[in-house]
């Protein structure tokens, strides 16, 4: 039967020699059945002599404390030691993490609001519909596949009572996600697009800026930003404008 474990202040009087029989003996047999714990009181011992030898060779203005203290502070340092590593790999992690996140910020920042926007419609929105990934389906159809990529997203807007039929959508990769194009035409043959994009890094402000000859109305809900990409000087799409701004707003 193995014996019990003695209390602290046990094994303090233990290595201080102020301990009876009866308890060096429980000590003694309860160290010889702990090989970990007897190391661990065996490296008291060398803390406490070395603190005790160094203090003696500074020669410091003050009485030298008991062993117990002694151990008792070497302890203490180690704790604040093991705290202070934790706290600066705390540190460094976090700050690394904001750091990464102020990063993306700053280069959100730097780039023109929803210029990805702009570029799918410069590269698809005036070219063959065989670009399309989707090519004239019904808005039934369309919202179908819009939601099968982009869940809690806004459905793209039907756009006929300004004149516009839908011609198709076109599927996009960015860093943080899907995005998608859909196209929209008149009789006129002017075209303009619904873009929708994750919301990561930057939601956006209900804005618009011009791009040559564009102009990107734009505006973000909890989930994705969003774009209409029309000709800045084509008058028929006025009232449109008009009227996804109100929508959006």
């Amino acid at each position: 039967m193995k014996g019990q474990q003695p209390e602290e202040q046990e094994l303090h009087a233990w290595l201080d020699g102020q301990a009876d029989e009866e308890i060096s003996r429980r000590v003694e047999r309860w160290l010889a059945e702990n090989p970990q714990a007897a190391a661990e009181v065996e490296g008291w011992r060398q803390d406490a002599r070395q603190l005790r030898l160094a203090m003696q060779q500074h020669a410091l203005p003050m009485e030298t404390p008991e062993p117990v203290q002694l151990r008792r502070r070497v302890r203490q340092q180690r704790q604040w030691r093991v705290a202070a590593a934790c706290a600066l790999v705390l540190t460094l992690s976090l700050g690394g993490w904001s750091g990464w996140k102020l990063k993306d910020v700053q280069i959100a920042q730097r780039q023109l609001p929803m210029e990805d926007a702009v570029q799918a419609y410069k590269l698809f929105g005036t070219g063959s519909l065989a670009n399309l990934d989707v090519v004239s389906a019904g808005h039934g159809e369309l919202a179908s596949w819009v939601q099968r990529y982009f869940i809690n997203g806004t459905l793209p807007p039907n756009l006929e009572q300004f004149g516009y039929r839908l011609l198709g959508a076109r599927l996009m990769a960015t860093n943080n996600g899907p995005a998608a194009l859909v196209m929209y035409q008149n009789p006129h043959g002017i075209r303009v697009a619904w873009y929708i994009r994750p919301v990561e890094p930057v939601r956006l402000p209900h804005g618009e800026r011009r791009a040559s000859d564009l102009m990107a109305q734009y505006w973000s809900d909890n989930h994705y930003n969003y774009a209409l990409v029309t000709p800045s000087d084509a008058s028929e799409v006025d009232t449109m404008r008009q009227a996804i701004r109100q929508s959006t707003s």
